[in-house]
């Protein structure tokens, strides 16, 4: 199957292991939540390793689940803001678990990267991987292709429900492509039915039946209450995914197992913009289309809808966003901005997109707010309010990595000060909200 040349790019070796044993510097990441298991130590982390035999053995715990609600924050074309809520499910494994998989997306990503350069699509795929830069760098690469073309058109495209939509099916065929396989190893088959039909408990129901039942240090539960409590017969808390699609967003493995459910959709869309002297790129369920202008966009778009729809997954109309870009002298002029991973661009100026400024603010506000009603139902003067948990989160003086300080560093990377102007005001308004919220409670 496919990759034969010795020579060729991704060639793998026919006695190569589908699960490659050699992961000499690998070490399971330090999860520090409470699940069903403990958690591993700092030694059984860093000797971590597991061979295909035992994973076809291996009993998996029931993922952990929770809604996450994200507020999201719009401007109409009238210019009223317009505030929505998104909705985005997480499942996590247990501390064991997990590791297991950390280990199988190690091994498994290395086929992936051999496959995708073989192909030629390596540039095209920009999430999940390791070494191809984030989002602000993909971002600055796209806007300057954009420049250098001129006169094109620039198309962004969103996959509605990326994760809960993916078809078992396609997965299934396209990690055989991968791995370049007529079967399934049976390692990576056991793996594939506990992604697919992956069992999953509501963090929230289950605090809820083990309220008044003392649970051990360290775990839920012992394997004792699980048994009896949580798997209970007739009245399980354990829910199974029935589908024939949709795979867990939150496991280490999800991001690799997404872009795999991509493969043949990506080498089918770099290869048919590749003819056009376009350019695709993909991020997770973000796609970015450029064009020559030459190039009829209805037929370019009928053509990804098809595709899309033979891929069993739709795309978002309401965020779909095209840009017509055209040389005016020396310099690039366009119809309207292109948003792109959270940046638009207008062919000389690049700007954080007015969307997420708002969400950051709104998240200050709240951020203060909730720490100054703290304070005051504490009793604690106004005066005495330690203020530096605010300070790292929501200004540029905190150390780890924050809204003011990733928009300083977007500001360098495009050579863009017209962010800096973005981000300037952010002290005055941090001072605004604590005057303000110190006026509201005091």
């Amino acid at each position: 199957m496919g990759r034969t040349a010795s020579n060729a790019p991704g060639y793998v070796p026919e006695n190569q292991d589908l699960f490659d044993p050699r992961i000499d510097d690998f070490v399971a990441k330090v999860r520090s939540y409470t699940h069903f298991d403990h958690a591993l130590s700092k030694d059984r982390r860093e000797a971590f390793e597991i061979t295909d035999e035992q994973i076809v053995t291996h009993s998996f715990w029931p993922l952990l689940g929770f809604a996450k609600k994200e507020r999201r924050t719009k401007k109409d074309k009238h210019g009223k803001l317009v505030v929505s809520h998104k909705t985005r499910e997480i499942k996590f494994g247990s501390h064991t678990d997990a590791a297991v998989l950390q280990w199988h997306t190690a091994c498994l990503s290395q086929h992936y990267e051999q496959a995708i350069l073989f192909s030629g699509i390596s540039d095209c795929v920009l999430a999940y991987r390791s070494g191809v830069g984030d989002n602000i760098t993909q971002a600055r690469d796209l806007f300057n292709e954009i420049k250098s073309i001129g006169n094109c058109t620039a198309i962004a495209l969103d996959i509605s429900g990326f994760f809960d939509n993916i078809d078992h099916g396609i997965l299934f065929q396209n990690l055989k492509s991968v791995l370049d396989v007529e079967r399934l190893p049976d390692a990576h088959f056991k793996i594939f039915e506990r992604m697919t039909k992956f069992e999953c408990v509501d963090a929230d129901v289950l605090k809820a039946r083990l309220k008044r039942i003392k649970t051990p240090n360290g775990r839920i539960c012992t394997p004792s209450q699980f048994r009896n409590i949580v798997r209970r017969a007739g009245s399980s808390l354990i829910e199974t995914n029935t589908e024939c699609f949709g795979i867990p967003q939150g496991t280490p493995l999800s991001g690799l197992y997404a872009n795999i459910s991509m493969f043949a959709f990506d080498r089918k869309l770099s290869r048919y913009l590749g003819k056009k002297g376009g350019i695709y790129r993909r991020y997770s369920d973000d796609i970015a289309i450029v064009i020559p202008a030459s190039i009829d966009v209805s037929t370019v778009l009928r053509y990804i809808r098809s595709e899309i729809r033979k891929s069993k997954l739709r795309i978002n109309s309401k965020k779909t966003e095209i840009s017509t870009f055209q040389l005016s002298g020396h310099a690039v002029q366009c119809d309207q901005p292109f948003q792109y991973l959270g940046f638009t661009f207008d062919g000389s100026r690049t700007l954080i997109r007015s969307s997420s400024l708002a969400r950051y603010y709104t998240k200050m506000r709240r951020g203060i707010r909730a720490k100054i009603l703290a304070a005051s139902k504490k009793g604690i003067p106004k005066d005495e309010i330690f203020m530096r948990e605010l300070f790292r989160r929501y200004t540029h003086f905190g150390r780890v990595r924050n809204f003011p300080r990733y928009a300083y560093r977007a500001a360098k990377i495009f050579k863009a000060n017209e962010i800096k102007k973005q981000i300037r005001p952010h002290m005055s308004q941090f001072k605004k909200f604590v005057q303000e919220e110190i006026s509201t409670f005091y």
